[in-house]
């Protein structure tokens, strides 16, 4: 390992490293730093995406389409990058270009690893979630799924001690060959196929234990996402619990909820904008006080180095009174009379059902969609953690009081994002498009504070492995 790189390990606290596929805005990334561990080489098609990981992360980006031009390789811009360093490196580009033995190069060269001698702690990643998602079409032999089969390539090419895949719940349900359920034994034996060197043994495949849910872990949300954990099998002293719950009933602190999350933010209706908090002279409770220490950059729990990134200190200071992306959706008038409907902890569709039943429907039809999904405009309750922050939360999230769909920064709040974070793009992009929207990046995202729970296992079980 290059000096420069142990230098900045030493000094920031880090002392595992690893690679982070499929990294989207870097969810994963923020929380495994935040528990010492130092992705190094990350890898990401959407290009806004990579825009808000890079500038969060402070980190580099290597063009895939620069270094591979109609099929030839660019060995004069792999060079401008295979020097030594100490920073992150995000790949922008389709992992299945992502080459192998490149990645064993950019570890040697820019950060004096060797793969052979000296290996990576842990390779981690979410391949796309469209195919398994209950809310997606599910089909059949969907050629994403099996682009998990990247973190396995690349983790047997770097000999990586640890593997972690994440997907959504949707996955246990969705057949392969006719049978249901088959997909997910399928990306386990995947993971534990002995007949590929070096070979993987998971922590477990039981979905009670593999799936984990965010508002345990101090998350003001609930949300379920599947974590499978491999060790590689000639490793022995070694071993790995999921995260114990912290939060809830029953457990050491109650649920961060969204009152908790979200009532420090300055009040903004529809199509207004503040850069400026407002005066936070108290806390409501201690679960505020810690959740907020963490998200405001303002000091942190000793159990998580939540720092604000020195890239973004200016003169030693971050500007602490600011925040970026929060911005009310600037609703057309429809919507505003249609969202004025809405009480405090109800739903478009629970409206509409009520003004079915009591025969006033025929004079508000005209302000509702023609087909009425349960998902869509649904407020939140304050006292309680919010319901899964999705890739459509533009469409489905309603303040609790306010009378508009929630900010990108309240949003990112629900996930646990820290307000320091950098999310590039445009506020609203049309779903599907390469370059993400802002409500998009978040709502995919792996929530730090999770991802954080995570990596302290992760570091707590390679503490006796060399």
């Amino acid at each position: 390992m290059h000096k420069s790189l142990q230098d900045r390990m030493k000094k920031e606290g880090y002392s595992k490293v690893g690679i982070d596929l499929f990294s989207g805005p870097g969810g994963l990334c923020t929380g495994f730093k935040w528990g010492g561990i130092l992705p190094l080489i990350a890898v990401e098609w959407t290009d806004t995406t990579v825009k808000t990981y890079s500038n969060s992360h402070n980190a580099e980006i290597f063009e895939l389409d620069k270094y591979i031009e109609n099929g030839v390789k660019n060995k004069e811009y792999f060079n401008s990058f295979a020097r030594e360093s100490s920073q992150t490196l995000i790949i922008h580009g389709d992992i299945n270009l992502v080459d192998s033995e490149m990645v064993k190069d950019l570890l040697l060269l820019r950060y004096g690893i060797d793969s052979q001698t000296e290996t990576i702690d842990i390779v981690s990643g979410g391949a796309p979630c469209e195919s398994f998602s209950m809310a997606g079409k599910r089909i059949v032999g969907d050629e994403r799924d099996d682009l998990f089969s990247n973190i396995l390539r690349i983790s047997r090419t770097v000999n990586s001690k640890m593997v972690l895949f994440e997907n959504v719940k949707g996955i246990f349900s969705k057949a392969k060959d006719g049978v249901k359920g088959a997909i997910f034994e399928y990306i386990c034996d995947s993971f534990e196929d002995k007949k590929m060197f070096p070979n993987y043994n998971l922590v477990s495949r039981k979905p009670e234990e593999v799936l984990l849910k965010a508002c345990d872990y101090g998350v003001p949300q609930v949300r379920e996402r599947l974590f499978l954990v491999a060790i590689r099998s000639d490793i022995k002293n070694i071993e790995f619990s999921y995260p114990e719950k912290e939060y809830g009933p029953g457990c050491k602190y109650p649920y961060v909820t969204v009152k908790d999350a979200l009532s420090d933010l300055p009040h903004v209706v529809s199509g207004e904008e503040s850069v400026i908090y407002n005066s936070l002279s108290d806390f409501d409770n201690n679960n505020q006080k810690r959740f907020l220490s963490i998200i405001r950059g303002e000091g942190f729990d000793k159990k998580i180095n939540a720092k604000i990134p020195s890239h973004l200190l200016k003169n030693g200071k971050y500007l602490k009174n600011s925040i970026s992306c929060h911005k009310g959706p600037g609703h057309v008038k429809r919507k505003q009379d249609l969202l004025a409907l809405i009480p405090e902890k109800e739903t478009m569709k629970t409206v509409f059902d009520k003004l079915t039943k009591e025969g006033k429907i025929d004079k508000y039809r005209h302000l509702f969609p023609r087909v009425i999904y349960a998902s869509r405009n649904r407020r939140l309750v304050n006292e309680e953690p919010s319901f899964t922050v999705t890739s459509h939360c533009l469409d489905e999230i309603l303040h609790p009081t306010i009378n508009r769909a929630i900010t990108p920064r309240e949003a990112a709040r629900l996930q646990s994002f820290p307000d320091w974070y950098q999310f590039e793009g445009p506020y609203v992009q049309f779903h599907g498009s390469k370059e993400q929207d802002k409500y998009e990046q978040i709502g995919d995202a792996i929530p730090p504070l999770l991802a954080h729970a995570l990596a302290k296992e992760i570091v707590k079980s390679l503490e006796n492995v060399k």
